[in-house]
């Protein structure tokens, strides 16, 4: 996904870019890119929309989950990779690779999130907590 600002740029707060807004861009680029040459064979209507839609959620599931566990539970990753045949090693490595500026914006998006909680009088645990908490809660809504 392209932007016109940087990952430094949210967290030093020169823009202004919330966690919900890069769940919505995040949605917006997966409908974007899903193949829908293999949904042109449906015939229209109400079918092939369900379909789409479906399609939109696990691809949008997956992308998310792999983007969260880039930046905050690495290790948890690591193990995925390790346990997962050579097939599932390369879509993850590929979802990583391709979402590289997505991975970097979400950090800095939840740097910025723990640095709001240091300012506001929490103990580095308790920031980290507070953001991990609220981005769970947040992510888990958006992927139903």
């Amino acid at each position: 996904m392209k932007r016109k600002f940087t990952p430094a740029q949210v967290t030093e707060g020169k823009v202004d870019y919330s966690l919900e807004e890069f769940l919505r861009d995040l949605w917006e680029d997966v409908k974007s890119n899903i193949s829908k040459e293999v949904l042109n064979r449906l015939p229209e209507g109400k079918k092939k929309d369900r379909k789409f839609n479906k399609a939109t959620r696990e691809v949008f599931n997956f992308v998310c989950d792999i983007c969260y566990l880039a930046v905050v539970d690495k290790p948890y990753l690591r193990l995925v990779l390790k346990q997962s045949n050579e097939v599932e090693k390369e879509v993850i490595k590929k979802t990583m690779n391709e979402n590289e500026s997505n991975i970097d914006m979400l950090h800095a998006i939840l740097r910025k999130h723990i640095a709001k909680g240091l300012k506001d009088g929490l103990t580095k645990k308790q920031a980290v907590k507070a953001t991990f908490e609220y981005s769970n809660e947040l992510i888990s809504k958006w992927k139903r």
